[in-house]
């Protein structure tokens, strides 16, 4: 599935949860300029909104996994946490 991902959205909840995990903001921002790929959340989503994982790489390299849901607009996508991509999620890129 491939998601227009135009703009990314963070709850301030959002970006304590990535701060947890030494993920700043703008490593969050380089994800949809660099290679990534979409997939649907195997773990489906709480709530109303449709989920998928964002597994892509920053400019340093580093390889990241976060969950988004959609908002009512469709290039926009409010994100729920995120994490360091495991191996498995790495192999999402190929």
């Amino acid at each position: 599935m491939a998601e227009t991902i135009a703009q990314l959205l963070a709850t301030d909840v959002a970006r304590t949860k990535l701060g947890a995990r030494n993920i700043s903001t703008s490593e969050v921002e380089q994800l949809p300029r660099n290679r990534h790929a979409t997939v649907r959340n195997p773990r489906g989503g709480g709530g109303e909104g449709e989920r998928i994982l964002l597994v892509g790489h920053t400019d340093g390299g580093r390889t990241l996994t976060l969950v988004l849901e959609r908002t009512l607009d469709p290039s926009s996508w409010l994100i729920v946490t995120g994490w360091d991509s495991t191996g498995r999620e790495r192999r999402i890129l190929g």
